[in-house]
């Protein structure tokens, strides 16, 4: 799952990894659990569905983008969205308005708790958290770091509404 390496942060931001790209945490090269057919689709299915909102709500969807959290913290979200403005060149240099994970079978709660945490002190708005094993939700934001398990994925300001139900069941006709 997770391979230790150290290298510096100029080395991480200059290497390309075999596979999907590698978190960098501490000095540390984590690796991230990749995604089955079941999580690719839900990522497309959020991603087209997010989509058909990016014009008139002039929202940045980035797959699969490095965030600089700290000094020595990049995470990988699955998905990041930003509203309208610069958010950087190479790599944004502001945080997401929201910030997607997508539970692989692999993937455990402590270690994403920690990320949930991480996204939340560098001024993520919204993070959503799905698990298409459970078939459940959960929407964490500024003011409910510990999260709610929902039917529903959503923001505030702007509002953005996705039934969970909609993303998960083209996850299903996938199978």
């Amino acid at each position: 799952m997770a391979t230790k390496s150290l290298m510096s942060v100029e080395e991480y931001l200059h290497t390309s990894f075999d596979g999907c790209d590698c978190e960098y945490v501490d000095g540390e090269i984590v690796e991230r659990n990749m995604g089955e057919l079941g999580h690719s689709t839900i990522q497309y299915e959020l991603m087209r569905l997010l989509g058909l909102l990016a014009a008139s709500l002039g929202l940045q969807i980035k797959p699969e983008i490095r965030i600089r959290i700290g000094s020595s913290r990049y995470r990988i979200p699955d998905i990041g969205v930003w509203l309208p403005g610069d958010i950087g060149k190479r790599i944004p240099t502001v945080p997401p308005f929201l910030a997607i994970e997508i539970l692989s079978p692999e993937d455990r709660w402590p270690r994403m708790h920690t990320k949930i945490q991480e996204y939340l002190g560098y001024g993520v708005e919204w993070i959503w958290v799905i698990d298409p094993e459970e078939r459940a939700a959960w929407c964490f934001n500024q003011g409910n770091a510990t999260g709610t398990r929902s039917e529903t994925l959503r923001t505030e300001n702007p509002v953005i509404e996705i039934p969970l139900s909609q993303v998960l069941d083209s996850e299903a006709e996938s199978r």
